[in-house]
């Protein structure tokens, strides 16, 4: 302790430089979607501030610090909103982190989570898609929670990229075979499919 109590000050407590961040797999955020502000994405879907603060983790629950329920269906429905952060404007979390690794949405195009939860904003379970793309997405990820609930927890975005490729019958076939007393045989199937 110093002089009047207050704590002696650390490196540790400047802001991280570029390098820091790029070292850590983060990408920025477009800073002219976010009013010129500093805002990195860390691959392990939480965003990073400008001095390196964690502001927002993975799988979090909507009453976080931080947060607002944004973008209700037409209906009023809550049940379909997705989270923002208050500090950045009316841009979605999942946007914001896709922006970061993908580049800014092209026209006419949304962030799809490939797994189907919306508070996974992970790079690699995001992807800008049609609003026709996405919405064809949903009967898949309707079966995949029938038949195998923890999917978000085991499977990969080489996984449903491969999926959302096959038709939907085909797909259902597939999973159709899968047992949970056989996991694992069916997961070497449905996870080297692609190869």
């Amino acid at each position: 302790m110093s002089q009047g109590g207050r704590s002696e000050t650390t490196a540790q407590s400047s802001a991280p430089t570029r390098v820091w961040f790029l070292s850590k797999g983060c990408k920025q955020v477009p800073p002219e979607l976010i009013g010129g502000k500093i805002l990195w994405g860390h691959p392990d879907g939480y965003f990073l501030g400008a001095k390196g603060q964690k502001l927002l983790h993975t799988f979090s629950p909507l009453s976080q610090r931080g947060w607002t329920a944004a973008h209700p269906s037409s209906n009023g429905n809550r049940g379909s909103c997705y989270p923002t952060m208050r500090q950045f404007g009316s841009k979605t979390c999942h946007s914001l982190m896709a922006a970061a690794f993908y580049g800014q949405r092209p026209e006419r195009h949304e962030c799809d989570h490939l797994n189907g939860v919306v508070t996974d904003y992970r790079p690699s379970n995001l992807q800008w898609v049609t609003p026709a793309e996405n919405r064809r997405r949903v009967p898949y990820l309707r079966a995949l929670r029938e038949k195998i609930p923890n999917h978000a927890q085991t499977f990969q975005r080489e996984d449903y990229l491969a999926w959302y490729a096959m038709p939907l019958d085909e797909f259902k076939a597939m999973l159709a075979k899968y047992s949970v007393a056989e996991q694992d045989p069916m997961m070497a199937d449905m996870t080297h499919r692609r190869e």
